[in-house]
């Protein structure tokens, strides 16, 4: 374990923050104990932290920030465990929604096929399907159609 106070805070992340597997925890304490003597042979931390930022360590610290990054704990729970959780509550919301549509689907197939002839055509066809209603829809759509060829818009 870390002794050296230059060196606390970056051990507290891990500590603290991660749940490392034992292959984790020794790699963590491998890199502290090369940081440490670093930091042994240094006057002051501002020499510390030069050095540190000039050494290959840093970069080590880094790369064990990102390999563990799935061990990070938020909300009691690693990285990776609330990533599994989200793709769990993902894949059920997306069976139960591909049922529930399915359901629909049926239903309204259902409800179509029971409706009377005239019914069914009002429903797809709307007021054009009334016989009188109908032309004159279709004539006030190919008017406005005809009327948007020859002129031009303003915007």
């Amino acid at each position: 374990m870390t002794t050296h106070p230059w060196l606390l805070s970056r051990r507290q992340i891990f500590d603290t923050h991660y749940r490392l597997p034992s292959e984790g925890v020794a790699e963590v304490d491998n890199l502290f104990a090369q940081m440490e003597q670093l930091a042994m042979q240094c006057s002051d931390q501002a020499m510390f932290e030069q050095q540190l930022a000039a050494s290959p360590l840093t970069q080590t610290y880094n790369g064990l920030l990102a390999k563990f990054a799935s061990y990070y704990v938020i909300d009691g729970h690693t990285a990776a465990q609330q990533t599994e959780k989200l793709q769990r509550g993902a894949a059920a919301s997306a069976a139960q929604e591909y049922v529930t549509s399915g359901i629909k689907r049926e239903l309204h197939t259902a409800a179509v096929q029971a409706m009377p002839e005239e019914l069914r055509r009002l429903k797809f066809g709307g007021l054009r399907v009334v016989p009188v209603i109908g032309p004159i829809i279709q004539w006030m759509d190919n008017f406005r159609w005809f009327r948007s060829m020859f002129t031009s818009k303003k915007g």
